[in-house]
Order: C-alpha cells, then sequence, then structure tokens
C-alpha cells in the first residue's frame, strides 16, 4: 500500500494523541519520583539505585503504595504513614512538574510530528527528538534542585552528560534546535554532523563561561543546557538569570524595614 494511502492513526483509533499525552504524563510523574531520590540522595553520597526509600525522621520505609507519584503523597495527607512527620510538598510538585513537562515535550515532538508517522510509517526521527529532550530536561531539573539545595553536582556525572548529548547530537543532528549560525545546521554547509559538532562545542563553552566555570553551583544545568540548547539558548537563560537577581536584589532593598542593613544603606542615601 503506498505511503500516501495509508489510514491516519487518529483514524483508527480516535484519542491516540490523548493517550500519548497521558502516557507522557505518568511517565514523568514517575521520573520525577525517581529525581527525588535522586536529589536527596547525591548530596549525602549515597546510592540512587540501591536500598528503598525511607523516612528521614522514623526510617520506617516506604510502602510501595505510598509511592505512587502525587497521589502517594495526597493519600497520606503529606504525612509519614507510621510516624505521621511531614512530607515536604516539594515531592508531589516535582513530580507533578516533571509529568507536565514531560506531557509539553511529546506535545512538540511527539503529537505535533503525527502520530501516524510514527506508528505507521516506521517514522523514529520523532521518538529520538523526544528522548533526547526529555532526558536533557529531566537531567537539568535534577541539577537544579541539586544546586537550590547548596550542592554541586558530581563533576564525573556532570561530564559524562554533556558528553553523552555530543555523541547523540552528532548521530541525530535533527535532535538539536538550533545551530551555531542562524538558520541552525547551515554551517558548515552539507555536513550536519560536523555542524552539529561545532554547535555541541560552542554551546558547552558558552555554558561553561556564563556559569562561571566548575566553582559555580549552576555550572553544571548551564554547561548542559548550552550542549544541548545551542550558545543562544544559553545566553538567553543567563541574561534571565541576571535580570531575576537584580530585580530580587532591588525589591529587597526597596523593601526592607528601616533598622537592617538594606534599610540602613537606602536610609544613608536619601
Amino acid at each position: 500500500m503506498p505511503a500516501a494511502a495509508l489510514p491516519s492513526w487518529t483514524d483508527i483509533f480516535p484519542w491516540a494523541e490523548t493517550a500519548l499525552l497521558a502516557c507522557g504524563f505518568v511517565w514523568g510523574a514517575m521520573l520525577g519520583s525517581f529525581l527525588n531520590v535522586v536529589v536527596h540522595r547525591v548530596p549525602r553520597g549515597a546510592s540512587v539505585v540501591h536500598g528503598r526509600s525511607r523516612c528521614p525522621r522514623c526510617g520506617a520505609a516506604v510502602r510501595a503504595r505510598d509511592n505512587v507519584p502525587v497521589v502517594g503523597w495526597l493519600l497520606l495527607h503529606g504525612r509519614c504513614r507510621d510516624c505521621a512527620a511531614p512530607i515536604s510538598l516539594r515531592y508531589p510538585l516535582v513530580e507533578a512538574g516533571c509529568g507536565l513537562l514531560v506531557t509539553a515535550i511529546a506535545a512538540v515532538d511527539l503529537v505535533h510530528g503525527g502520530v501516524d508517522r510514527m506508528l505507521l510509517r516506521g517514522d523514529w526521527l520523532p521518538w529520538a527528538r523526544f528522548a533526547f529532550h526529555g532526558i536533557t530536561a529531566l537531567t537539568l531539573v535534577a541539577w537544579v534542585l541539586i544546586a537550590a539545595a547548596g550542592s554541586r553536582v558530581p563533576g564525573t556525572a556532570s561530564l559524562v552528560v554533556v558528553i553523552a548529548a555530543g555523541l547523540a547530537a552528532v548521530a541525530v543532528p535533527a535532535v538539536l534546535p538550533c545551530g551555531v549560525l542562524p538558520p541552525g545546521g547551515t554551517w558548515p554547509a552539507g555536513q550536519p554532523r560536523l555542524a552539529a559538532l561545532v554547535a555541541w562545542a560552542a554551546g558547552t563553552a558558552a555554558g561553561w563561561v556564563v556559569s562561571g566555570g566548575v566553582r559555580s553551583r549552576s555550572h553544571a544545568a548551564f554547561t548542559l543546557l548550552g550542549a544541548a540548547c545551542g550558545w543562544q539558548v544559553v545566553t538567553v537563560m543567563a541574561a534571565v538569570t541576571a535580570a531575576g537577581r537584580l530585580g530580587r536584589r532591588w525589591a529587597e532593598r526597596i523593601m526592607s524595614p528601616p533598622g537592617t542593613n538594606a534599610g540602613n544603606r537606602r536610609a544613608a542615601r536619601v
């Protein structure tokens, strides 16, 4: 049967896109639950694959039914089943956030690309994009949460992930959203793999420089962001981050009551 005559997957299963997005949310929430484990254990030097999750207060193992993302926290009313210690709201928020993030990536890379292209025509490129973007986004979430907790991502782990992103980009150049020079992927002309390698190197270098090198807690996240999304994206994110910090400092100075350091400095200027 010619490709043009193939029926649309939505004609066979009208809810294909909805089912795909629902699966994306469930999968993302499950990975978000794992990220919570990573964020909790990596700064402490504990294994992320061995050992069951336990309550940090009483040490009781978390039961399987309580480990269901988001739902488990709601059923427990945010408290440990054994000692009633409060469970941080961060856990269900990370799980739900990762679920929504993966759902959004699936909507762009899979649903927008056409479900029938993947399932009836054997087009694997949308899956490659989805895997690359999903892994990159979830890794960034984990690293940002680790940095926010006051810890640093191990250098070996960040190096391995950044190199893996470069290898994936060289193997499938189409997964990179942009190249070194606009429009993406046109330089060097006619050599997409070399262009992807150059774009990865430029983005990695930009992320490293913008984050301030290895001494910064955010160096791993910015470096991966540059490696996976290009120097353009990391530059914009750096500008947004800097603007946010300046705005927060300005707001703190304006809102600080008299008697505080910021308030005294404001009064001295007046």
